[in-house]
């Protein structure tokens, strides 16, 4: 037997078929699936803030690929800045331009929603020898030589070869030079920085992504500009303390 068919042209049947609530239900289904999952983010690894005295890096990890920002300021309810990084599931930004010894809000999201909200100090900026009371390096004539610097001076004209142009450098010694001056800038608390446990020290400045190693006794192993921006995350150690790095030896 043919079943009953409604009146009037096929479009107008077609019409009536979705008004009645018997048409096709999926797009509107799949639509509201999205929507779901689009407010639907949940973070997997809570925040973790790596500090110095003018700057903090954030990480998380969210458990879909969205993008990444954080908000922050010192009132709570008035986050008043925020830095902005790629979109992915393993998340990171750099706050810059931090006040040494202040507290800090923060809340971890996308771009339109925050996630998670807590609270980070920045250490005092501590007045080391060899640094100037605001915590820059003063101008020098001259640093040390690269025979008391560099720990392999056999080994320095092949990591200048490579590395020496990424610096502006013109000589091996130059190089060398400015490998000490960064060693100089992380004791003051100016980059990450990570003492692995024989006492060696891996410094990073994520806005010139300049890398360096150092041996424990003070003397650069390498210095160069890496290629990943997770490669120093990558590095053994964990995080140095200001302390750490004021006691860290330094070449003269």
């Amino acid at each position: 037997m043919d079943s009953p068919s409604l009146p009037g042209p096929p479009r107008a049947r077609a019409i009536g078929i979705a008004r009645s609530g018997f048409g096709p239900r999926l797009p509107w289904i799949a639509l509201l699936v999205l929507a779901f999952r689009a407010f639907a983010v949940q973070i997997t690894r809570e925040p973790v803030v790596e500090a110095t005295p003018t700057n903090a890096l954030v990480r998380w990890s969210t458990d879909v690929t969205c993008g990444s920002r954080v908000r922050y300021g010192t009132d709570r309810e008035h986050l008043d800045q925020h830095a902005d990084d790629a979109v992915a599931e393993n998340h990171r930004a750099t706050l810059r331009g931090l006040k040494p010894g202040t507290e800090y809000w923060y809340a971890v999201g996308t771009f339109r929603i925050a996630l998670a909200t807590n609270r980070f100090s920045t250490p005092a900026a501590a007045v080391i020898p060899g640094t100037n009371p605001d915590g820059t390096v003063p101008a020098a004539p001259r640093a040390p030589p690269a025979t008391a610097t560099w720990g392999n001076p056999r080994s320095l004209q092949d990591h200048f070869d490579r590395h020496g142009t990424d610096f502006g450098t013109r000589d091996p010694d130059a190089y060398a030079a400015k490998a000490w001056w960064f060693l100089q800038e992380a004791r003051a608390g100016k980059h990450r920085a990570k003492i692995d446990e024989s006492g060696d020290l891996r410094v990073y400045d994520p806005a010139t992504r300049s890398f360096a190693a150092y041996n424990k006794n003070g003397t650069t192993k390498t210095y160069f500009k890496p290629g990943r921006r997770d490669y120093f995350d990558d590095q053994p150690g964990k995080p140095a303390t200001l302390r750490q790095l004021q006691e860290f030896p330094l070449p003269r």
